[in-house]
């Protein structure tokens, strides 16, 4: 061992080894990696030491474990940084293809939450959507939208069924968002959500509750999309403006 080796933890060097074969690529996505009792042996640690290096890399999202099954290498997770175009919009432009499943369509009296957030009095009829995202066939979030009843009423069968909202909103009104707030939880999949996403209960995702706003008719969208936490990330980049920008 190199000397300086002595002073690196033993479950960071088995991360290390871990991470560099998979972005090698000696390692790719689906492989298994090593068993516990494998790596205990190779590296000459306790079986604590492999978990705590496994459950970082999990953390990480570059592995996925299986109860009864073993570890195995997870897919690159889906990356959204351009909150202004639709997730579907983003993955197309990558080259992915995107896919939406209409689990319900409802009119219902708007509650205080939504009521408030869409400035309408409580109890005004506004029109609730559900449904699955996918890309490449594979389901990676569920979304809930609450649109006032005219909003709604003017969608076409195809951009409930199999469109994004954003392209279809701005088709109604004839111009984008003007703001977007935008604001991105982490939680626990709940039973239904855990099905539909196809996890298991209480596995990670992300929620990212967001308010469109248009100008000059105010806040005409509020929703909420649950991510697996294993399929997606947000990437948001923020610039300062200069000083002397800022004085002009």
């Amino acid at each position: 061992m190199h000397p300086v080796e002595k002073f690196v933890p033993n479950y960071f060097r088995l991360e290390s080894h871990l991470r560099e074969g998979i972005h090698s690529g000696m390692l790719r996505p689906g492989d298994p990696v090593p068993p516990e009792s494998s790596l205990c042996q190779q590296f000459g640690v306790s079986r604590t030491t492999v978990r705590l290096a496994l459950s970082r890399l999990v953390y990480d999202g570059l592995i996925i474990r299986h109860r009864g099954r073993g570890s195995f290498v997870a897919e690159p997770r889906l990356e959204h940084s351009k909150p202004f175009l639709s997730f579907e919009e983003e993955m197309r432009a990558r080259g992915a293809t995107t896919g939406i499943k209409l689990l319900d369509m409802r009119t219902e009296p708007a509650g205080e939450k939504v009521a408030e957030t869409l400035r309408l009095a409580r109890g005004t009829l506004i029109v609730v959507l559900e449904r699955l995202r996918l890309v490449d066939e594979q389901v990676v979030g569920y979304e809930i939208r609450y649109l006032p009843k005219h909003i709604a009423d003017a969608l076409t069968p195809d951009e409930i069924h199999n469109q994004p909202l954003v392209p279809a909103v701005r088709r109604i009104l004839g111009k984008p968002r003007t703001k977007l707030v935008l604001r991105v939880t982490a939680s626990s999949a709940r039973k239904r959500e855990a099905r539909l996403l196809e996890i298991m209960t209480g596995s990670p995702v992300l929620v990212r509750e967001h308010v469109w706003h248009y100008e000059p008719e105010g806040p005409l969208q509020y929703g909420k999309s649950i991510f697996r936490g294993d399929r997606y990330q947000m990437a948001v980049e923020f610039t300062a403006t200069p000083q002397s920008q800022r004085e002009a």
